[in-house]
């Protein structure tokens, strides 16, 4: 099965109604609480602002709703330390649900880490698009986030327009990439794309990009994070993602800003599943309905930048521009075969590493 995201995000948006509408019945749903329900359930996911928000917008929710389920977050580095965890837990799992890359859930649902969900307990099954779900409902696509260009507002004043910006002599040594993960594997094929190459055949153009935009980069592993080097001006601008940069503009003073190219973007994919042999499955598969459904969906889009999933929920123009980018942008974004990136995901990072970050 092929899994590819879709192009121009036509289905996710359109009115702002529907959005409307939906954080309307999450009101409603929030009042109606079903405490007869008990149970636990054990998340593990990303970090950082992505984590805050979560607990906040959707397990805060979840759990006023079942006041009766208990549920706890795991941050997790990345997706490959979270497969790592799952695997080594494989035989006698703690984890009940875990949030994923798309490309490392392909891998993992080859490793049997996932089960099959029930689609009699997870109905919002139905609202989500062929593409979303993943080798049988063994994962489903809950959320993406476009790769961007970040800018520091007091240093930068023409803020770059297009990823060619990256090559400009004028950033030299001031620009934070780090790009050993799925940053780096999605750079790859945007690049190729301005290069005319289809990185199904080559990534070739992209690495030698790469290498015109390395003198331009001063960190390869910023620190703490790609975010906080922007926000404190210790560089002009950063590859990192939409989401958690459009937050952090809201919420900090707005030093930190975000440059769609009129290219367009590759939207990283984020799924959910269910870990096989969960002690917690019927409390897990409940909540796993929830985060797929339009109340869940609708709410994390407007308060976080990710884009939805679930076909049910549009979005308005002004929070889809601050999701995708300019119409420009939106109607360039581009779409990958996840399955093929998954197989070449290892191999594109060890050339990433090898003939760009090691040599600059």
């Amino acid at each position: 099965m092929t899994i590819r995201m879709q192009n121009g995000i036509s289905r996710m948006f359109l009115s702002a109604g529907i959005l409307a509408a939906g954080l309307a019945a999450f009101a409603g749903a929030a009042q109606a609480q079903d405490a007869s329900i008990k149970g636990t359930v054990n998340v593990v996911g990303f970090s950082g602002v992505f984590a805050d928000n979560y607990q906040k917008f959707i397990i805060a929710a979840f759990k006023e709703k079942y006041p009766g389920i208990e549920v706890t977050y795991q941050q997790s580095k990345n997706s490959a330390e979270t497969l790592a965890l799952l695997t080594l837990q494989q035989a006698d799992p703690k984890i009940d649900v875990a949030l994923i890359d798309v490309s490392v859930a392909i891998k993992a649902n080859k490793s049997g880490i996932f089960a099959k969900l029930d689609p009699a307990k997870v109905p919002s099954l139905a609202e989500m698009p062929d593409w979303a779900r993943l080798d049988g409902d063994k994962a489903v696509a809950f959320s993406q986030d476009n790769l961007a260009i970040l800018y520091n507002t007091d240093s930068v004043k023409q803020p770059p327009t297009s990823w060619n910006d990256l090559t400009d002599p004028k950033y030299k040594g001031r620009i934070a990439a780090k790009l050993g993960d799925t940053r780096g594997v999605i750079l790859l094929p945007i690049l190729d794309k301005l290069k005319g190459a289809d990185y199904k055949d080559t990534v070739d153009p992209a690495i030698d990009m790469l290498k015109e935009i390395a003198p331009n980069v001063s960190t390869w592993e910023p620190a703490p994070d790609c975010y906080a080097v922007v926000q404190s001006g210790e560089v002009d601008l950063s590859i990192c993602w939409n989401g958690r940069a459009q937050y952090l503009h809201d919420t900090q003073g707005g030093k930190i800003a975000v440059a769609a190219p009129k290219e367009g973007s590759i939207g990283q994919t984020n799924t959910i599943g269910l870990v096989e042999n969960s002690k917690n499955a019927e409390a897990a598969q409940l909540f796993i309905n929830y985060a797929l459904g339009t109340e869940a969906q609708a709410t994390f889009a407007e308060k976080s930048f990710y884009g939805p999933v679930n076909t049910k929920v549009t979005l308005p123009d002004a929070v889809a521009a601050r999701i995708y980018g300019s119409k420009e942008a939106q109607a360039a974004q581009m779409s990958l075969d996840w399955n093929f990136v998954a197989e070449k995901y290892s191999a594109w990072i060890q050339r990433i590493n090898r003939e760009v970050i090691a040599l600059n």
